[in-house]
């Protein structure tokens, strides 16, 4: 990126939720709740490392009480920038404090909505590889993930997940692991891979509110600060049930939380990449539902992002969620109000894009319709460039009184640099759109996920490292538990 559109990212990037002061607030007393309520940990090798360090722990209850001055010696060894690798450089991303924002797919749902229907079902393998095909195709989402389909072994989803975005996908890959043992087996299905750059992964880990961390949740963050992957370190605290029910006291439990993970990554293995992340929801006291469609989802995003950049650290949003359970325009609304704060405030990541039903049902046509999105808000992070040659003095000279500048080379050189155009959107005219067919955004959508899909996918690997992928993850499959 030029240094003048640095410049410009940074001018617009800036719109925060929290004051400095709220800011050192809520961090202030998530210290507090660390040393003084502390959390649970229920990962042996984890105990060991936050005892060696200092903090207080009571290997029976799993209770672990973290002294303030370890939190904050953790957080300054973590990495402000970091760069994912593809399997081509043209894929890499730079993840970073001040790096431009990105967009990504939701990740690892197990339900999916076809077009057309209302009611979901169970996601198969084969919608796991259409998912994987119209990410790749999408160009505003920089990372691929996968859906976790019910028509292979339980145990093993994710890696059939990963053996798919790896076969089919030439960009950095988001897992969301069952534990430690699928890092593990990811980790070599990476060596395989003909493109050697490292890290080719990001690895998913979150607490499980209010402040415990599953071992199998440690063990997946432990195993990828080992190999070196970088691990978005992540709260989902529901506001009024696993959080306090104001937003502040939902900050604090979630900040926390964050930086527990954050602490055992680094004793692990200091210098260890992070990404620190926040996916707020609230609890809806009218239906008793998890939602993250209310206008609230948005300010308690950007203000995650706004305590995460404090500490300097790269930080990442759960970006464009729903409560509807179509791509409709409640799906539209909620999206660009719970996705853009966060984007504005600088998430390097910002997720959800694909996502219904609070994050728990995928759909194609919602994937293709919120890449749209994204290009319409990362546009408007872009801002209005400003210079010599933009201020147009020489045209308008040219041009003067009662001219027009549609033949002016000056309007030639800057149309598709100045606006962009969207696929999904119309611009006709009522009777021209008619003519042409009338088709409304999901209509546009479901044609452009056909177009993607209707030819065979391209062959991105050869033939010997596809079948090391599938046998890779057979013997993971055959694999005794525990081992």
């Amino acid at each position: 990126m030029k240094t003048g559109d640095a410049n410009r990212h940074d001018k617009l990037l800036r719109r925060q939720v929290l004051t400095e002061a709220e800011v050192n607030s809520v961090r202030q007393s998530s210290l507090k709740v660390l040393e003084e309520v502390g959390i649970l940990i229920e990962h042996p090798r984890a105990l060991s490392l936050l005892a060696e360090a200092g903090a207080a722990v009571d290997f029976d209850s799993h209770r672990v009480k973290i002294p303030a001055a370890l939190v904050e010696k953790s957080a300054r060894t973590v990495p402000s920038e970091f760069v994912v690798t593809g399997q081509h450089p043209s894929k890499d991303i730079v993840v970073g404090h001040e790096s431009p924002p990105r967009g990504r797919p939701v990740i690892s749902l197990d339900w999916i909505v076809d077009y057309g229907k209302k009611r979901r079902r169970e996601v198969m393998r084969a919608d796991l590889e259409a998912w994987v095909r119209v990410v790749e195709a999408l160009p505003n989402l920089s990372l691929v993930t996968g859906l976790y389909p019910w028509d292979v072994p339980i145990a093993t989803r994710d890696l059939r997940a990963a053996e798919a975005m790896l076969r089919l996908s030439t960009k950095p890959i988001l897992m969301a692991p069952y534990s430690g043992r699928s890092v593990e087996w990811l980790t070599r299905m990476l060596e395989v891979i003909p493109d050697q750059r490292t890290p080719k992964a990001i690895i998913f880990s979150s607490c499980n509110s209010p402040l415990i961390y599953s071992e199998s949740q440690l063990d997946g963050l432990l195993a990828a600060a080992e190999h070196d992957l970088p691990v978005m370190v992540n709260s989902s605290a529901v506001t009024g049930a696993t959080a306090p029910i104001t937003l502040a006291g939902t900050l604090v439990i979630m900040n926390a939380e964050i930086l527990a993970g954050i602490v055992v990554a680094q004793l692990a293995k200091p210098g260890a990449k992070i990404i620190y992340v926040g996916h707020p929801v609230v609890l809806d006291m009218r239906t008793s539902i998890a939602s993250m469609g209310y206008t609230e989802i948005g300010l308690l995003a950007a203000a995650m992002v706004d305590l995460g950049r404090s500490y300097g650290f790269p930080t990442a949003s759960n970006g464009l969620t729903t409560d509807s359970h179509v791509p409709d325009q409640q799906a539209a609304t909620e999206k660009l109000i719970t996705g853009y704060l966060a984007v504005l405030s600088g998430a390097a990541l910002n997720g959800g894009a694909g996502s219904l039903a609070a994050v728990g049902t995928a759909s194609l046509e919602q994937l293709v319709i919120d890449d749209d999105i994204y290009e319409r808000i990362l546009r408007m992070c872009e801002g209005i460039r400003v210079d010599r040659d933009t201020l147009g003095l020489e045209v308008i000279t040219s041009v003067g009184p009662q001219g027009h500048f549609l033949v002016e080379p000056h309007t030639l050189k800057y149309l598709r640099q100045e606006f962009r155009h969207s696929a999904l959107a119309t611009r006709l005219n009522p009777e021209a759109w008619v003519e042409a067919g009338g088709k409304d955004i999901s209509e546009r959508a479901a044609e452009s996920v056909q177009a993607i899909l209707k030819d065979r996918p391209e062959r991105l690997l050869e033939g010997r490292v596809l079948s090391e992928l599938n046998h890779l993850v057979e013997m993971a499959e055959t694999e005794p538990q525990g081992v």
